[in-house]
């Protein structure tokens, strides 16, 4: 597996109307997920997966929100 198809099944996922609805329900499954693998996971990994937990909280911030962001361009 390489970081390209990993990327074409995100792109894929969304295209064909697959992607999670709710956005808060997913975060927090992730959360769930993650919670219960952190033992296994090296500090790098553990970075990794926070950030992308942060990038969905943070998506499902801008729906809650309407769309606002703090990104003023």
């Amino acid at each position: 597996m390489t970081p390209e198809k990993v990327l074409s099944m995100f792109e894929r996922q969304y295209l064909e109307g697959r992607a999670p609805v709710d956005i808060e329900e997913t975060c927090a499954n992730f959360a769930a997920w993650l919670a219960s693998a952190w033992e296994q996971l090296e500090a790098g990994q553990r970075t990794q997966l926070v950030t992308v937990g942060a990038a969905l909280w943070r998506e499902g911030y801008n729906v809650r929100a309407g769309g606002a962001t703090k990104d003023l361009w």
